[in-house]
């Protein structure tokens, strides 16, 4: 009998912690706001990885078709955010399968942009970094939703090669912030590379991305 009862406490056990491991609300705004007691278009998927992480995973669908997907890991985007047709074809996704990583690191081999004495109005890479920021820009809805607005400064380097690596946020500003920046800027992989006297050379380049709210 005690081995009985024992054995039914292990297994209520299990069914308790499976019942708060993983958590499903609706939702009837994109933000998670406006919580719902029947099925509504927004979904939220909780799972409790520790004691101090959750991951989500939020969805929107219509008609029972998945109109988009997102993940978190805490406050985190990660994985693989993805974007449906009315025929669940991906229509379009963003990568946020990263880790950040905040402070200046120079490699011993790289040089300062300035030191190159280049225009930057007239700089190739400049403009098309410039321009590979305006296409791909998407304002966290997070963010929005709260009216956070902010300046991130996003360090890289550009090697011999032009390949695009070392990049890091200089300082932390709200996670959302940094993680879009993160996002956009990791998703730059060749650039031309530069020369100083004749010599192709590693280059160190800074650039602030603002997010500011009409």
């Amino acid at each position: 009998m005690k081995q009985t009862t024992s054995l039914l406490f292990f297994l209520f056990t299990i069914y308790v912690n499976a019942q708060i491991e993983t958590e499903i609300t609706y939702y009837s705004d994109k933000y998670g706001y406006k919580e719902v007691n029947n099925k509504g278009s927004y979904k939220k998927v909780l799972k409790r990885e520790n004691d101090s992480v959750t991951s989500e995973v939020f969805t929107k669908t219509k008609n029972g078709q998945v109109i988009w997907e997102k993940f978190y890991l805490g406050e985190q985007p990660y994985r693989i955010w993805k974007w449906f047709d009315k025929k669940g074809n991906i229509e379009s996704q963003r990568n946020y399968d990263f880790v950040l990583k905040y402070g200046e690191f120079i490699p011993e081999n790289a040089i300062q942009y300035k030191e190159l004495g280049i225009d930057v109005r007239s700089d190739e890479n400049t403009q098309k970094i410039q321009r590979h920021i305006r296409d791909n820009f998407r304002y966290p809805e997070t963010a929005q939703a709260n009216g956070i607005q902010g300046r991130v400064a996003v360090q890289f380097t550009i090697d011999k090669n032009g390949d695009v690596g070392n990049l890091r946020i200089l300082e932390k500003d709200h996670l959302s912030l940094d993680s879009e920046c993160y996002r956009i800027m990791n998703s730059l992989k060749k650039l031309n590379p530069y020369e100083k006297e004749g010599q192709k050379v590693m280059v160190h380049y800074t650039i602030p991305i603002t997010f500011r709210l009409q």
